[in-house]
């Protein structure tokens, strides 16, 4: 009977164990993924901040003609990417009016393709954000508005700025990895 007694404490020593381990497990599970979705919605808003940018520049530098067609200097913008073919970084200007046009103007980083955007119709003011899929089939995150070049126009113009997330999306991949490792040892050490 004596044997007994510490056999059946072992036991109970190891449920009150296993328990502990598993309820810091899920802990730590839950912990993970939301750090994880926390860190993504974070690079991903410091990502639209920075195209919304950009799309402000594109903006700016938008000028109109006599007959209200639109132009722009390439020259003018500060990035170089603007300039390179399939670099990433993308801008396009199209026709929205009762006969759309599309790629009235774009980016040389374009090359002989155009931005496939929604079709939604910003309000004035308004900047929209999609994710699409560009040149190469790489996916985007889109940004948009739209200009009216003065009240009286009759025309209006659709303004986007696009970019590849495969940055992004590997910034979070790799952060994914070094927290699940981190948490993974956290776990081992308190065990």
């Amino acid at each position: 009977m004596a044997k007994a007694v510490p056999v059946r404490r072992r036991s109970l020593r190891f449920r009150l164990l296993a328990a502990t381990l598993a309820a810091m497990g899920v802990a730590l599970l839950l912990a993970g993924l939301l750090l994880a979705g926390l860190f993504r919605d974070h690079v991903m808003r410091q990502f639209a901040q920075s195209l919304t940018t950009q799309l402000d520049q594109v903006t700016a530098r938008l000028e109109f003609d006599a007959q209200g067609r639109p132009t722009l200097d390439p020259q003018a913008l500060s990035d170089p990417r603007w300039s390179r073919p399939l670099s990433g970084l993308y801008w396009q200007v199209d026709r929205i009016d009762a006969a759309p046009q599309r790629g009235v103007l774009r980016s040389r980083s374009l090359w002989d393709q155009a931005l496939q955007a929604p079709q939604d119709a910003p309000g004035r003011g308004e900047v929209h954000l999609h994710e699409v899929t560009g040149p190469q089939d790489a996916p985007l995150l889109l940004v948009e508005r739209t200009v009216v070049p003065d009240a009286a126009a009759a025309v209006a113009w659709r303004v986007m700025v696009a970019a590849a997330l495969h940055e992004t999306q590997a910034a979070g991949t790799r952060f994914t990895r070094v927290l699940a490792a981190s948490l993974a040892i956290l776990l081992l050490l308190l065990g």
